[in-house]
């Protein structure tokens, strides 16, 4: 009997495995035929020598290695130090950007010689007794150096007062009796000049609220004067092409020491000074004592990021584009653009609410929050610890603080500026100088014509880093883009009609298999019959 005959099953199925492993290797076959990767056609055919396949092999090893170990210092790049910083113009003009808004606040923020007209002015009738007047002097006192972090100047209202007196008197806004005892330009200022030219103080210095207070401004866009300046003058803000104090600010200040207030506990003399931005509502600001010559040089410095960051969110490049801002979460002062300081006041203005129901409205536009009253001011005395602890973004890992304060979430905005003021202080005589009028001669001007402008960008963007990746993949295998897009055009089409070219051919083979063997049955039944018969026979 044929073998066929007696294994069928078993001579099938190694058929099956024969066909299976046939279109494998054919399959095979083609792939190495198409494929551009150096050395797979001599790894694997059975004709190529051992030698061969040894020393191709090795460098395969290599070359994974190597492409690995490459590949992860990239990966580790773009995912723990994506951004890189450069200087991307170490002579930029200063003309072309505005010259800083110049903020000037007497130390003793009110003139008390309106003292008595504001108390006619604000004060019911019913309330003009002793003790009423009282807490009102005492009130003003308070504002008389009140800024943002020193709310200790509250301190009286808190323990000398009871709370009724308090109460009684919340009708009155002390925000307006301040801005109508705050020192008039023509008051204090004298001798302004403005690149050389002399120019009535009134005309360039306005008045502008502040987190240090009600205070005088050169060159603000901040209040309804500067506003109204910026729309209509297209030269303002001003801006400066010169260096030195003939092409900048110079103004005389007077101090006048009769004017403060009679029981004041502050008993230093002199001004705060400011350098912002325009648009940038406030930031740190530097005393200059009475009786000096003050001379400013100013150096400034930008700070962009590349459009190739945008990929990255705003907490990884910790910045804000502004065409961004509607789609994220951000905060800034109401009617101001996005600017970190903008974001850290509203944020200030958010905690007062928070612990008071309240914003001292004096340090900020007109925005959202209610206006503390009198009582509240209260509060804010006994949340002092935490309105002046202020703690910065990740500074908990690095900084170990014992109690709690602000934390404001705010991120620069992804084109910032920022002015660095030098400052060069000398003492004038007592005996050139009226002991009742004190003068603090100023001169505010840029130290260098240009300034430096750095950049941020993405170390590997996207070209850079297809590029790479593209190259260590030439360099390791000899793979191109063109030879992927063959192994994907044989994956997604070749693999497939050969496939199905197989699954036809051994369905054919299945067929013609059933056939032989439904004939093999047929004919072994009539041999079995015949023979039955002969031997009935």
């Amino acid at each position: 009997m044929l073998l066929r005959e007696k294994y069928p099953n078993r001579i099938e199925e190694k058929n099956e495995k024969n066909g299976m492993a046939k279109f494998v290797e054919d399959t095979w076959n083609d792939l190495l035929k198409i494929s551009t990767i150096h050395g797979l056609a001599v790894i694997f055919p059975k004709s190529s020598k051992v030698i061969q396949r040894m020393i191709l092999l090795t460098g395969w090893i290599i070359s994974i290695s190597f492409f690995s170990f490459i590949a992860w210092n990239i990966i580790s790049i773009c995912r723990y130090q994506p951004f890189k910083t450069v200087i991307a113009e170490l002579h930029y003009p200063m003309y072309k950007i505005p010259f800083a808004d110049v903020t000037i606040c007497n130390l003793n923020r009110l003139n008390w010689q309106r003292y008595e007209e504001a108390k006619m002015k604000f004060m019911q009738p019913q309330h003009q007794t002793p003790e009423y007047e009282q807490v009102f002097e005492e009130t003003l006192n308070a504002y008389d150096t009140l800024r943002f972090t020193r709310f200790d100047m509250l301190k009286n209202l808190y323990e000398l007062f009871p709370q009724k007196l308090l109460f009684d008197l919340n009708y009155i806004n002390f925000t307006q009796v301040v801005e109508f005892m705050a020192w008039k330009c023509d008051e204090i200022f004298s001798d302004c000049s403005w690149y050389n030219v002399s120019y009535d103080c009134c005309e360039i210095f306005t008045p502008r609220r502040s987190q240090k207070g009600m205070c005088l401004a050169f060159n603000t866009v901040e209040g309804e004067l500067g506003a109204r300046r910026a729309q209509e003058d297209p030269y303002y803000p001003r801006r400066s092409e010169g260096k030195g104090p003939s092409t900048g600010l110079r103004v005389a200040i007077h101090i006048h020491e009769a004017w403060h207030s009679p029981t004041t506990t502050q008993l230093k003399k002199g001004i705060l000074v400011m350098f912002v931005e325009p648009h940038v509502w406030g930031y740190v600001h530097r005393e200059v004592p009475t009786n000096t010559k003050a001379w400013v040089s100013l150096t400034a410095q930008m700070h962009i990021h590349h459009n190739n960051t945008r990929v990255f969110s705003p907490n990884e490049r910790e910045c804000v584009f502004q065409d961004e801002l509607g789609k994220i979460f951000f905060k800034s002062l109401q009617g101001h653009k996005y600017m970190w300081e903008n974001c850290i006041a509203e944020c200030q203005q958010e905690y007062m609410e928070l612990y008071c129901n309240c914003s001292l409205d004096l340090f900020y536009p007109p925005g959202r929050f209610r206006p503390c009253l009198l009582t509240d001011l209260v509060c804010l005395y006994r949340h002092e610890a935490l309105l002046k602890s202020f703690e910065n973004n990740e500074e908990a890992q690095y900084v170990q603080n014992a109690g709690h304060g602000m934390n404001c979430p705010c991120h620069f905005n992804c084109m910032s500026m920022d002015y660095f003021p030098n400052f060069f202080i000398q003492h004038i005589p007592n005996n050139n100088v009226d002991d009742n009028n004190t003068k603090i001669e100023l001169a505010v001007y840029y130290l260098r014509h240009t300034m430096r402008v750095y950049e941020t960008s993405a170390v590997y963007p996207f070209v850079d880093l297809l590029a790479s990746f593209g190259g260590l993949a030439g360099l390791f295998f000899g793979c191109s883009l063109i030879g992927i897009t063959e192994i994907i055009y044989f994956s997604f089409f070749d693999v497939p009609k050969q496939g199905i070219r197989h699954i036809r051919s051994a369905n054919r083979t299945h067929l013609k298999r059933q056939s032989l063997q439904t004939k093999r049955i047929i004919v072994k039944q009539y041999s079995k019959s015949d023979i039955f018969r002969r031997e009935n026979i």
